[in-house]
């Protein structure tokens, strides 16, 4: 038999199911590269406008399908707790990348950073989707992490500019967003459609 606690965590899981936070980070991730071939580091400064979008967005497409769910009070400690953890590491993470920037390499700072800052948005992007992971359970923002890395470095090797990255890595995410939310709107419409018992 499960108990309440079991059948919270799995539905704390399937809140993630629905592909909407994929879109809207797929967007950010996108956009920011999009808008750095125009605005350089500046871009950065539109995306956390696409996670603010994800409640008013949820509300109005997922939710008419799901429904809403109000988790239990030790959750949401839990929850608030393991937010703050990622912030914490994800701030930590970034003082880290500038340490490197100047400490490892055995080159000249300058050279170092020269050759490696193209990939470092990438590669910052890829701690906070690792982070997300942790923090949602959703597996599959390890998985972009992994991928905005691979293009991060592709990045350094290929001689190209920080944009290339993050436009390499945010379509595939966009797209991974789509076809999640879309699965999720035709299975909720097919259980919709069934008849009451």
């Amino acid at each position: 038999m499960k108990t309440q606690s079991s059948i919270e965590s799995g539905l704390f899981s399937a809140y993630w199911d629905d592909g909407l936070l994929d879109i809207l980070f797929g967007c950010a991730v996108l956009v920011t590269g999009l808008g750095w071939t125009a605005f350089g580091a500046l871009a950065v400064v539109q995306a956390p406008i696409w996670i603010t979008l994800w409640i008013p967005l949820r509300r109005a497409y997922v939710e008419p399908h799901a429904g809403y769910v109000r988790f239990s009070q030790s959750r949401r400690r839990r929850n608030t707790h393991n937010l703050a953890l990622t912030l914490a590491l994800g701030v930590g993470t970034l003082a880290l990348v500038g340490a490197a920037a100047f400490k490892l390499d055995g080159s000249d700072p300058g050279e170092f950073a020269t050759r490696w800052v193209v990939g470092l948005p990438a590669l910052i992007v890829a701690v906070g989707a690792a982070l997300a992971s942790l923090l949602t359970g959703a597996r599959r923002f390890f998985i972009y992490g992994l991928l905005l890395a691979l293009c991060a470095l592709v990045t350094v090797i290929a001689s190209q500019e920080p944009e290339f990255s993050l436009i390499a890595a945010g379509i595939p995410i966009f797209i991974a967003g789509g076809v999640i939310f879309r699965r999720f709107l035709r299975n909720s419409r097919a259980f919709e459609d069934q008849p009451a018992e």
